[in-house]
């Protein structure tokens, strides 16, 4: 098997590129700016000449797309997304790289058949989140031959050993102000960055298409997510103190958005480990 990981130096795409590599695939990784491993190669997905000069040469049998941009997300749907799946062979697995955020009504418990719901364009994450259902969109009309990963908060050590950078922010705003504060009624299903990649490895080989959430069965609020990785990181965990959101004063932040795994860890054999 060949697989293509787009976007290989990212926080997640750097931990399965060495995991694919350890387990002897052969792999090939791309980024934005040059590399010095052999492995990894500079591609950018605006340019659809880059994209199609790799997809020829290297004729991936599984494509991965790890990218993601807060601000940017709509740009590299529309333009990036729209290049790979205008050269990308049927016979190709896509999977794609997709988030827990697509739901506003905040009751949680996602299940794959639930509809994402698009945010007002007011709504602080409606660039990104309301990109991410173009980009299923877009992937289910046009690549018979996907997968639709959803997964919450990503955690945990990178393949270069760095920790996420949510955790990094935290960090540097308690060095500053020797606090933070972290919402106890925002839930989420924080997912480990060595779970979701090797995820993804059975995924790459298993006759499955269509969405899967990932992830433990166990939800976990912000509060409880920050004071376990400052604990866990050997940092005093009563830097964290409690905050709860106000529904009414912020609309569009979704209080509940954990994600239904149960088929995911019926169907896989990775343990998804919990916070």
């Amino acid at each position: 098997m060949k697989m293509l990981i787009i976007g290989a130096t990212g926080f997640l795409g750097s931990t399965l590129f060495g995991f694919a590599k350890e387990r002897g695939i052969h792999v090939l990784g791309t980024s934005r700016y040059t590399n010095k491993h052999p492995q990894i190669i500079e591609m950018n997905v605006m340019e659809i000449d880059s994209i199609k000069q790799v997809i020829s040469e290297f004729l991936p049998d599984v494509v991965v797309w790890t990218l993601l941009s807060r601000d940017e997300e709509d740009i590299l749907i529309n333009i990036g997304l729209t290049n790979l799946l205008s050269v990308l062979s049927p016979k190709a697995k896509l999977i794609f790289l997709s988030t827990d955020a697509l739901f506003l009504d905040g009751k949680g418990n996602y299940t794959e058949i639930d509809e994402p719901t698009p945010f007002p364009e007011n709504a602080a994450l409606s660039t990104y989140v309301n990109a991410k259902i173009h980009g299923e969109t877009k992937t289910q009309e046009l690549h018979k031959n996907h997968v639709i990963i959803r997964t919450g908060p990503l955690y945990g050590r990178d393949y270069h050993h760095q920790i996420e950078q949510r955790t990094q922010r935290v960090l540097r705003e308690i060095q500053d102000k020797n606090v933070f504060l972290a919402a106890s009624n925002l839930y989420k299903t924080f997912v480990h960055v060595e779970d979701l990649a090797n995820a993804i490895l059975e995924l790459s080989i298993k006759n499955y298409q269509g969405i899967i959430h990932v992830g433990p069965d166990q939800k976990t609020s912000y509060y409880m997510f920050y004071k376990t990785r400052l604990k866990d990181l050997g940092y005093d965990e009563r830097a964290i103190q409690p905050l709860e959101i106000d529904p009414t004063k912020q609309p569009f932040v979704p209080l509940d958005s954990s994600l239904n795994t149960e088929k995911a860890r019926s169907l896989l054999d990775v343990k998804f480990r919990t916070v």
